[in-house]
């Protein structure tokens, strides 16, 4: 399917319906992956013991035999990402809103099994609408706030990127019409972070993945086939919804436990907790940290006390454990 062609593949997807079911759902939570042929998703499997999701492979390559397997299902689909899973969504609308969490994840994330665990545990104890897991040091990182900060178990954040955003069904389907808003789906990061409730987006830095591959891919060809650049589609969806391209820590967990937020005052704390766990990692790069603690900044000397309101206290949360288990490596 082309972009060019969304508007029959979404009447076609709105009036196909569910069918049969494809699958038996088994776990809570689903993975589905827009695979191609070097696909990483296959080492999230690899190690031994439960799963607490099931895993759906939206196929874009050309192989019949790849990503065939006991309690996985393929399912074949040329095009871009976000269109191809939202046309994917529709149609399987039956099997995929009856699990509580949904993580839509690139293809190039290296990731264990454990850790994909408990990310979907953590976001059902926190009732995080959006989310994802934070990057490792070593990994393809567009945006400095998607770095693991080593002093939180959680970050409240206004942006979840598009490579690993884990929705709630609810949130999901707040969110599903959003994926047509253009090709590469930049700027739905942004958009997706402003439709959240108060402290219900974030990044989970208790649970890291690794970004093999830098921006770019397959995808991106689409982009180009139109006429315009990932960049420039951005800049025109961050203007039609009136939003800044600017990141922002709003608040966290730590590694103790201890909730922070910038609505109860304690803005100060959360600025030596975020130093703290990006140092020394960044301690060579100043601009960053600057620009990291700004809105902090900005926030603590012009918003009211309250204005967010509080999240639930962070007791259900699994605690962090000393060292969290490695991203496999591919």
């Amino acid at each position: 399917m082309t972009f060019s062609n969304l508007a029959a593949a979404e009447s076609a997807a709105t009036s196909a319906g569910s069918g049969t079911p494809l699958w038996r759902k088994t776990s809570r939570n689903l993975v589905i992956v827009r695979a191609g042929d070097s696909s990483l998703h296959e080492e999230w499997l690899a190690e031994p013991g439960e799963r607490n999701w099931d895993l759906v492979v939206s196929y874009f390559g050309d192989d019949p035999l790849r990503y065939r397997g006991e309690n996985i299902i393929r399912l074949d689909s040329k095009g871009p990402k976000w269109s191809s899973l939202y046309q994917l969504i529709c149609q399987r609308q039956a099997e995929i809103m009856q699990y509580d969490y949904i993580w839509l994840p690139d293809d190039d994330l290296s990731a264990a099994k454990p850790v994909i665990n408990r990310m979907f545990a953590i976001c059902a104890g926190l009732q995080m609408e959006l989310a994802q897991p934070a990057l490792t040091p070593d990994s393809h990182i567009a945006l400095p706030i998607t770095l693991v900060n080593t002093a939180f178990a959680v970050r409240y954040t206004n942006f979840v990127e598009i490579m690993a955003p884990v929705f709630s069904r609810a949130f999901l389907q707040r969110c599903l019409g959003s994926f047509l808003e253009n090709v590469s789906g930049w700027g739905l990061d942004y958009l997706w972070s402003s439709w959240a409730s108060p402290y219900k987006a974030g990044i989970i830095d208790a649970c890291c993945v690794r970004h093999t591959r830098p921006v770019g891919g397959p995808n991106y060809q689409f982009v180009k086939a139109q006429g315009k650049s990932a960049s420039g589609e951005l800049v025109d969806l961050l203007k039609k919804y009136g939003l800044s391209p600017t990141t922002a820590i709003f608040g966290g967990i730590d590694d103790t436990g201890r909730q922070l937020l910038l609505t109860q005052g304690h803005g100060c704390e959360l600025i030596e907790t975020i130093l703290r766990g990006y140092l020394p990692a960044l301690a060579n790069f100043s601009r960053v940290l600057s620009d990291l603690l700004r809105p902090i900044l900005k926030y603590m000397t012009l918003a009211p006390a309250g204005v967010m309101g509080a999240p639930p206290a962070p007791s259900n949360v699994p605690a962090r454990p000393a060292q969290d288990p490695p991203a496999r490596t591919a």
